[in-house]
């Protein structure tokens, strides 16, 4: 019973301990949510909030979603908001899902709405490594051009070198309001959401430590976590 008794005061002692270092936060290097170059997105400003309102350090930087994934499974990466998965269960605690992408295509508005059907043989720009709208291509026929990202696609959409453009929000809002000009019709044909995820890698210590997981989801789920993403979301999109 003694054994046991100082077995539990040892690990209660400890608990403080275990985050005297920075915890790595990493965000996946596609913007909005993580800038390599600067070091600034949506990710990094959500994640550096919740840990200011739980009482955490972090150590934050950008990764390929690859690499995040790998770090986190090998608790290189303690914190991370990512898309959710029931694969990622195996390696992560779930904590919260403060916020969805939203897919969809943009194309010009014409006398008409466009339907998928229409897209049949038509140039649509596809982010290159995504296979996200994969199913979408093969269901209507369209024809998919790669672009290295938003930008360069709603530009070509905007010079009619494409028909239509995937567009993830957040990110492609802020990008069509930096490229149109007021003559501009867009449209939109939505296809899905995912809901993102704050995970907590099992392979880091923070994952044994309830009283700062408790924090951190009682922070990301209260109305001023709400507001805070509804903030980011807005600035960022």
């Amino acid at each position: 019973m003694k054994a046991k008794l100082w077995s539990g005061l040892a690990l209660l002692l400890c608990l403080p301990l275990l985050h005297a270092e920075p915890i790595p936060a990493y965000s996946q290097a596609i913007e909005p949510w993580g800038d390599p170059a600067s070091g600034d997105g949506l990710t990094p400003r959500f994640l550096s909030w919740l840990a200011e309102q739980s009482g955490l350090r972090l150590k934050q930087g950008t990764r390929p979603l690859p690499r995040l994934v790998e770090d986190m499974k090998a608790g290189r990466d303690a914190l991370a908001l990512i898309t959710a998965s029931p694969e990622r269960d195996a390696f992560g605690l779930e904590l919260c899902r403060p916020a969805d992408i939203r897919l969809s295509v943009v194309y010009r508005l014409g006398a008409r709405e466009l339907r998928a059907a229409d897209l049949k043989l038509r140039p649509v720009g596809i982010l290159r490594g995504t296979h996200t709208l994969d199913a979408f291509i093969a269901q209507n026929g369209a024809e998919p051009v790669l672009v290295s990202d938003m930008r360069q696609g709603l530009g070509m959409l905007r010079i009619a070198r494409l028909d239509a453009m995937m567009c993830v929000r957040p990110g492609c809002g802020r990008v069509l309001r930096e490229i149109s000009a007021p003559a501009d019709r867009w449209a939109e044909l939505a296809i899905s959401r995912e809901p993102m995820a704050v995970y907590v890698s099992r392979a880091h210590p923070l994952s044994k430590d309830p009283a700062a997981l408790a924090r951190l989801k009682a922070a990301c789920v209260s109305p001023e976590g709400r507001a805070k993403m509804a903030e980011l979301l807005a600035r960022f999109d």
